[in-house]
């Protein structure tokens, strides 16, 4: 008992007066710690610490470790009682966290006191909260894998199988752990899949695309590799897709496309041929490129521009794209911008409340906008607009409202807004007297109706049409000589074809006798001689009137057939029936 009280006498000695070169050995070990570290005796008195310690608690040799961190000294007293290490996950000291370690401290298996180590929780904070998040990331991937509806895969570098979602599960009618540890060549070898775009990927090194097929079905494969910093592959992704469902509605899909398209064009075909029933007679391809288009944009609610010389038939083209639209049981309404006063266009156009200007009547008046309302309206001459009302009618296209002349009222309008013009609306952008924001805004859809000298094939039959329908006006039925329809068909027609009308109803009027002859005609079309006519181009002197007719007949069907392919669409397009076509083929013994 003498002998072991000397020897712990011995080692508080040591331990209170160490030998300086053991101390200064001590201190410089215990420093390069980033934590604080403490060695006490069994008194409680500081013999080591290190700078932190000394920083942040101004600990120091010999001073009592109950003066300086009262609650450590409560676990150090625990462990010098019963020499057992004592670890507390965090504790309050001073203002911060700090992970604690005490250990105790034996000399020659002798318990001479204890090592107090402190850490701070922030650092191990930081690190819980990183692997929180990682493991947070990690289930929101493992549950996108899991739900994805495509197939996906992932392989090693190697090509070894790791990982697969049940969608891949679906798509191959096996299981993942049938999978998992397999080596992609294996699985072309086992017959598995024909090829394998996760070792294309390794070999390229890049994202690769592939088709495989099997048991009747189509999966598009798209493998992409993996990299980690240093640009070594460390994985590959594969994704899949059956897309054998989608192909065959795909093909489906264009079936349908095509009966549609078929549908479609009979159904253009018939509006083609009843064009007549609109006064439009159209044989020159030009002319009928523009009425399909006419036919076409009807079903839509665009603003249509149609321009083209005076005479050509914009109205009549406006009449046809409001008959074959949804707007056809609504009002179409008409206002020639040119034949209003510029002084009244805008009250014309938006309508006026009562007093707004002198002789207003008493309770306002709707205007031309308003009425349209549900149907369409028809600006002619939209050249001559002043530039005062083209604002508030592009206000109006901008926002289908409108406020009536000295009203404040706003009014929503729902009309569709179908223009024409004989001028040359880019020049007078050009020149400032049309508005180039407006004129964008109406040619959504141009529409260039061509004149009557650009489209020769429509002449006869416009001819032989008024010809008809001014007989019946008149009750009257009379033929053409050869002279006055060589005339007829060599004149220009700068008035078009509301010329050709005039000229016709002029000669059926002026004719004395049932042959309408040359001079019949107006001055203008018998001195008009530009050139070789149609008839002198084309046919010798003495033939008859049928038989020219007959002429003309066979070259509209030759071009109409070289356009249409097929006896059905001609027959369409010529306001004829299919069995009328064949026999007219057989008897003028086209080929």
């Amino acid at each position: 008992m003498h002998k072991n009280n000397s020897l712990t006498s011995e080692i508080e000695a040591l331990i209170s007066n160490p030998p300086p070169h053991w101390q200064v050995l001590c201190q410089a070990i215990v420093d390069v710690s980033r934590n604080c570290v403490l060695a006490v005796d069994r008194r409680g008195c500081i013999f080591v610490a290190n700078a932190i310690a000394n920083e942040k608690f101004g600990a120091a040799v010999r001073k009592l470790l109950k003066d300086i961190i009262p609650s450590l000294m409560n676990l150090v007293d625990k462990t010098l009682m019963d020499g057992r290490r004592r670890v507390v996950p965090s504790m309050q000291v001073g203002s911060n966290e700090y992970r604690i370690v005490v250990n105790p401290l034996k000399l020659q298996a002798e318990l001479v006191g204890a090592i107090c180590l402190l850490e701070e929780s922030t650092e191990f904070e930081e690190v819980a909260k990183q692997m929180r998040f990682f493991q947070h990331l990690t289930s929101e991937l493992e549950a996108i894998i899991d739900s994805s509806s495509d197939g996906l895969f992932v392989c090693d570098a190697n090509a070894n199988v790791i990982r697969v979602n049940p969608a891949s599960e679906r798509i191959h009618k096996i299981s993942a752990t049938q999978l998992i540890g397999k080596n992609m060549v294996d699985l072309i070898a086992e017959g598995f899949i024909d090829k394998s775009a996760a070792l294309q990927a390794i070999e390229k090194k890049k994202t690769v695309s592939l088709l495989q097929e099997k048991d009747n079905r189509k999966i598009i494969s798209i493998g992409t590799p993996v990299f980690d910093n240093n640009g070594s592959l460390i994985s590959v992704v594969v994704s899949e897709r059956d897309i054998t469902e989608i192909d065959n509605l795909h093909r489906e899909l264009e079936e349908q496309g095509s009966l549609t398209d078929q549908l479609q064009s009979q159904l253009l075909q018939m509006q083609l041929a009843d064009l007549k029933t609109h006064k439009i007679i159209a044989r020159s391809p030009s002319m009928i490129k523009v009425l399909e288009k006419a036919l076409k944009v009807s079903t839509a609610n665009s603003t249509v521009l149609i321009t083209g010389e005076s005479g050509v038939g914009k109205g009549l083209i406006t009449n046809l794209i409001h008959k074959n639209s949804s707007r056809a049981q609504k009002p179409l309404i008409r206002i020639n911008c040119g034949a209003i006063p510029e002084s009244l266009i805008e009250s014309e156009l938006f309508g006026y409340e009562e007093g707004a200007f002198t002789g207003a009547k008493v309770g306002g008046k709707p205007g031309s906008l308003e009425l349209a309302d549900g149907g369409s309206l028809f600006l002619d001459e939209i050249g001559e607009l002043p530039l005062s009302s083209q604002v508030k009618l592009l206000r109006f296209l901008e926002k289908g409202r409108l406020t009536r002349v000295g009203g404040t009222k706003v009014i929503n309008v729902n009309a569709r807004i179908l223009v024409a013009t004989h001028r040359n609306l880019q020049d007078m952008v050009a020149k400032g007297t049309f508005r180039q924001d407006l004129y964008y805004r109406l040619s959504v859809i141009p529409l260039h109706v061509p004149a009557l000298r650009e489209r020769k094939d429509c002449i006869l039959p416009l001819v032989r049409y008024y010809f008809d329908y001014f007989g019946d006006i008149t009750k009257t039925r009379k033929r053409v000589s050869r002279a006055a329809l060589d005339a007829l068909l060599s004149y220009s027609y700068p008035g078009n074809v509301r010329e050709l009308m005039n000229i016709c109803e002029h000669a059926i009027v002026m004719s004395d006798t049932d042959i309408i002859d040359q001079m019949d005609l107006p001055k203008d079309v018998r001195n008009d001689s530009p050139g070789p006519s149609i008839l002198e181009a084309g046919w010798p002197k003495g033939l008859s009137l049928k038989q020219i007719l007959e002429n003309v007949e066979r070259k509209v069907i030759l071009q109409t057939l070289q356009t249409y392919k097929n006896q059905g669409a001609v027959a369409a397009v010529l306001g004829v029936s299919q069995p009328t076509i064949a026999r007219r083929i057989k008897k003028l013994n086209i080929k």
